[in-house]
């Protein structure tokens, strides 16, 4: 009797009582060879207490049960396989290849009855092919090898339909793992799994569905795939999990236009569009992408977690920064989660450490897209570092956020654009750094914070050494309660507004900028309405001036307190154009304050710029009406003039009497209402025409008639100016 018969007698008496047969590693594999087509024959005619049980077997042939109904246990362990073993269309009990080396697997349609276990060194060096196979167990590959030496594909499962988990912890798979459209009716465990497919996908689970959780993190070490993952589509239960997980990938996807210009550059390493998860999706502790994350219209029930992730490429950021002056074309992305719907919090934060400085926060490199996204919690990138030199590092026009968008001691190299969003509770700037601003065409550049026509529902906080080199816009924003700058730095080399809030809606504003923190650029408060504001001489001496047609206000205040005629002083220092508006404007203000006398002098400083921008007429009239009326808002200085020339008429008419002008009449001389009867036009006393004047003396009526009619003139029009005031 030969070896091989001695071998498959063995091998029919153990299967024949369903026990396992171990052949020792150590000996020559013709002592412990046995034919695939045995192999095939026992299993399709055994009795339905036989089982095939084996351990370090090595079976030559072809193992096939194509398309066959097995009833009996198949168990391999630590055998080897010459040919791939042929499971298509294949019903089977249950099956188990433990520490098994295969050059494939054929398990197309396969049905197993109960788990399906490929672990513990279970290694292929072909293509695994369960494509539409149903598992009514789990799926186990935990610390298997599939490494596809021949093509593309380590493990082809796409529709594959598995009662319970897919636990495949440590996997090592050279070559694409294939899930499209697979079902899992528990979790997935990838946790310390390495997916090797460079250029190409190292995971492909598009439109998965998936009943509880997919871990891909660090349990088992740390999940590592070079090549790109695919969730598009995907549903799951319960969160995603990628804690801790390496990604990279160089398939660069079609370049896409980015509003307002440029293209995006996505070489992603992560795609998850459309996905639906009810839990967390955890990207956080240590998650390292070289390629682009993408979540564009992704529902998240729970957190999206980002603390600790490091997303994108320092070189490829580096590459694009503008040192000369250029504008920026090519867009690198480092998260894109337009339109995305957070149901709870977006964390991107770091924490503090013992001497104060945030830790753990997000890393970008690249361009950070939340365009249309909402979340419906609050969303904090507090001590977040952003790299984008020269582009809009955070792109999120029309952002919904149901709380407080915190971005507290941000780092941005990069533009952060706002427009349109909507905040429900706060948007907290504080500390935050914006640096290299994006450029226009023309050179200048961007406004490191663009937030206009945003609506924020409680404060604006940029302050406690806020800095925006680009400057501030808020065009057309609304702010429900305050919004500050004290103490901001706002604009810096080649950016022509600091702080545009043209047509901003605000309860309280506060730009108490000291001296030391005069904005450069222009400062356009124009059309501003708040309620109270509190300002600074730094605010007033910004390098471009200070724009305040229609700034409306109820009241204004500094620390230290400034006098109203240190604001006069400002006020004619940033508008070299006379407008009356911002004088009303603050007249109104101490009027309304029961500060009456400060009212006026507001009103004295307007009417004096006023006259003196007109010609030199217009300047002489100014000139009487301003030492005479005081413009009408000082009526007592028309008739301290009177009653000086009524008593100088009088006493040089005290010493100087007049001949009768007519026989016929007989007045009685009286200096004192001669005077008056001169100075006074319209009104007669009996003194005026009635005596003859010579001399000095024609000279002095005729200039008490110039002086009665010119202060009679002054006084008409500033009690017509009062008149019209009140």
């Amino acid at each position: 009797m030969t070896a091989e018969e001695t071998v498959e007698d063995a091998v029919r008496a153990a299967f024949a009582a369903g026990r396992l047969l171990r052949f020792d590693p150590r000996t020559p594999k013709r002592d412990r060879t046995v034919r695939g087509e045995l192999l095939s024959e026992l299993l399709a005619d055994g009795t339905r207490t036989a089982a095939l049980r084996l351990a370090g077997a090595n079976v030559v042939g072809s193992f096939a049960l194509e398309g066959a109904q097995v009833d009996h246990v198949i168990d391999f362990l630590d055998c080897s396989f010459e040919r791939p073993p042929d499971l298509r269309m294949a019903r089977l009990v249950g099956l188990r290849m433990r520490g098994c080396k295969v050059p494939g697997l054929w398990g197309r349609n396969l049905r197993v009855g109960s788990d399906l276990v490929l672990e513990a060194g279970f290694t292929s060096d072909g293509v695994v092919d369960l494509t539409d196979a149903s598992v009514d167990g789990t799926f186990r590959l935990a610390g298997a090898v599939l490494r596809n030496k021949g093509g593309d594909h380590a493990l082809l499962a796409a529709r594959i339909r598995l009662s319970g988990s897919l636990q495949a912890i440590a996997l090592r798979a050279g070559g694409e793992v294939r899930l499209r459209g697979a079902n899992v009716g528990g979790n997935v465990h990838l946790g310390g799994a390495r997916l090797l497919n460079a250029g190409q996908n190292a995971l492909d689970a598009t439109g998965v569905t998936i009943a509880g959780t997919l871990f891909c993190d660090a349990e088992g070490g740390r999940f590592t795939a070079e090549g790109r993952i695919l969730l598009d589509g995907a549903r799951v239960g319960g969160s995603v999990v990628f804690s801790g997980a390496r990604l990279h990938a160089s398939v660069v996807d079609r370049p896409v236009l980015v509003i307002p210009r440029g293209t995006a550059d996505e070489a992603a390493a992560l795609v998850a569009d459309r996905m639906r998860v009810e839990g967390n999706v955890e990207l956080d502790d240590g998650f390292t992408s070289s390629g682009t994350v993408r979540l564009p219209n992704a529902e998240i029930g729970g957190y999206l977690r980002l603390s600790g992730a490091v997303i994108g490429r320092r070189d490829v950021v580096e590459e694009p920064a503008d040192h000369t002056g250029e504008v920026v074309q090519r867009i690198p992305v480092a998260l894109h989660a337009d339109g995305i719907q957070v149901r709870g919090d977006l964390e991107a934060r770091g924490t503090r450490n013992s001497d104060g400085e945030r830790e753990g926060a997000l890393r970008a490199y690249g361009q950070v897209r939340l365009v249309d996204a909402y979340v419906r919690g609050s969303a904090s990138l507090s001590g977040a570092h952003l790299h984008g030199p020269g582009l809009d590092v955070l792109f999120a026009d029309r952002l919904r956020v149901g709380g407080t968008l915190f971005l507290r001691d941000l780092r941005a190299r990069g533009s952060l654009r706002l427009q349109n969003a909507a905040i429900g509770s706060t948007l907290d700037c504080s500390g935050a750094s914006l640096l290299a601003p994006r450029r226009r065409p023309d050179g200048t550049v961007k406004p490191s914070l663009d937030a206009r026509v945003a609506t924020i529902g409680k404060d604006l906080l940029c302050s406690h050494g806020f800095t925006a080199a680009g400057g501030v816009r808020l065009r057309l924003a609304e702010v429900g309660k305050m919004a500050t700058f004290a103490g901001a730095r706002l604009g810096g080399p080649g950016s022509d507004i600091a702080l545009n809030a043209y047509g901003l809606a605000v309860g309280q504003l506060v730009v108490r900028l000291s001296e030391d923190r005069v904005p450069v650029g222009r400062v356009v408060l124009t059309r501003v309405s708040a309620a109270t504001v509190m300002d600074g001489p730094g605010l007033w001496s910004a390098t471009g001036g200070v724009d305040v047609e229609d700034f409306t206000f109820r009241s204004i205040s500094s620390t230290p307190h400034v006098d109203v005629r240190t604001r006069l002083r400002w006020l004619r220092e940033v508008q070299p154009d006379f407008a009356p508006g911002p004088y009303e404007q603050l007249a109104a203000v101490y009027r309304d304050g029961g500060e009456e006398e400060l009212a006026q002098l507001v009103q004295l400083e307007k009417q004096h710029r006023r006259y003196s921008e007109l010609g030199v007429a217009g300047r002489v009239w100014g000139f009487l009406q301003r030492w005479t009326v005081g413009y009408g808002y000082r009526p007592w200085l028309a008739i301290a003039w009177l009653t000086a020339f009524w008593l100088l008429g009088t006493g040089w008419f005290l010493g100087h009497e007049m001949p009768k002008l007519n026989e016929d009449e007989s007045p009685s001389w009286n200096a004192w209402l001669l005077s008056m009867d001169l100075l006074i036009p319209i009104v007669d006393l009996g003194q005026d025409g009635k005596w003859k004047f010579s001399g000095a003396s024609q000279w002095i009526s005729s200039t008490l008639i110039a002086v009665g009619w010119i202060l009679a003139s002054t006084a008409a029009a500033g009690a017509a100016r009062v008149l019209k005031r009140v």
